[in-house]
C-alpha cells in the first residue's frame, strides 16, 4: 500500500526532530505505546487508541481499518526517548546534495543531479582529498570551466564554506515535499 510508505516526522521526548519513518513503522510504534500522535491543529498528544476515535474529515487522508477510517498522522513524539542521534553521517554525492541543498556553491543557482556535480575544491592532481570539507556541488558546465585549477586560478568563489554536516541536518531532503505540519519543528 502506497499509503503504509508515507512519511511521518518523529520526535524526541523533548520536541526534536531526530529522523522521519514511514507510517508502517510509526504504527508498530504506536501501538505499543512507545509514542503518542501529535494533532498538527493544536499540538494536543494522543495515545494511539484514542487517535483511531478522531474523527476524519473529507478532505483528510486515512487509511481505513474493518469497521472505520484512522486519520494518518504527520508527527510522532516519542514518550521516553529523549536523546539526538549523532549517527556516522556517510559521506556520499547524495549526502553532499543534501548538504549544499541542491545550489552551485560556485554560482548560487539550483541545480539537479542530471546537470550538477560534486567539484573538488583543491583538485585531486593538486593534492585534494575527497573530504566534506574540499567537495561542493557544482554545475557541470562550472566544473568544466574550473577544470583542474584552483580556486585563486579563477574567477569562481565558494558562496560558503563546506562542512561535514550532522544527521539533523540532512534529515530533510529539499526535494521531499514536507507536510504543512512539519514546520514548526525542522
Amino acid at each position: 500500500m502506497k499509503k503504509l510508505n508515507k512519511p511521518i516526522l518523529v520526535l524526541n521526548k523533548l520536541w526534536l526532530a531526530i529522523r522521519i519513518k514511514t507510517l508502517k513503522e510509526a504504527i508498530k510504534i504506536l501501538s505499543r505505546g512507545r509514542a503518542c500522535v501529535v494533532n498538527p491543529n493544536d499540538y494536543q498528544m494522543y495515545k494511539w487508541e484514542d487517535w483511531i476515535k478522531v474523527k476524519v474529515l473529507e478532505d483528510e487522508d486515512y487509511i481505513k481499518a474493518s469497521h472505520y477510517k484512522i486519520k494518518i498522522p504527520e508527527v510522532i513524539v516519542l514518550i521516553s526517548y529523549k536523546e539526538v542521534p549523532n549517527y556516522n553521517i556517510k559521506f556520499s554525492k547524495k549526502n553532499i546534495f543534501k548538504r549544499d541543498r541542491y545550489i552551485c556553491q560556485y554560482t548560487g543557482k539550483e541545480v539537479s543531479l542530471n546537470n550538477a556535480d560534486v567539484d573538488h575544491i583543491i583538485p585531486k592532481s593538486k593534492g585534494g582529498k575527497t573530504t566534506w570539507d574540499n567537495c561542493v556541488v557544482c554545475s557541470k558546465d562550472v566544473n568544466r570551466k574550473k577544470s583542474d585549477k584552483l580556486l585563486n586560478d579563477t574567477k569562481y568563489k565558494l558562496i560558503k564554506k563546506p562542512k561535514k554536516p550532522t544527521y539533523i541536518s540532512l534529515l530533510i531532503d529539499k526535494k521531499m515535499k514536507i507536510p504543512k505540519s512539519w514546520e514548526k519543528f525542522i
